[in-house]
């Protein structure tokens, strides 16, 4: 292994590559992407993932509820 080779630059890269060059030295622009439109989807997706995940906790509390009152009384 060979630890004092150069290492090549991002310039030396695009210089080896042609005409491109790295996104990096871009500074250009980027075109806007378009509008997605309604998010409603992925607010009713959202809204499904948490109703499971609070239905999730509650069964969880209710089970350690009962295995306390199992346990201490």
């Amino acid at each position: 292994m060979n630890f004092f080779a150069r290492r090549e630059t991002n310039e030396q890269r695009a210089a080896r590559q042609g005409d491109t060059v790295s996104q990096i030295d871009t500074t250009e622009k980027l075109e806007g992407a378009p509008e997605t439109g309604s998010s409603l989807f992925a607010l009713c997706g959202l809204g499904v993932a948490g109703i499971a995940m609070l239905g999730w906790i509650a069964a969880l509390a209710w089970v350690a509820w009962r295995l306390v009152d199992w346990l201490l009384f």
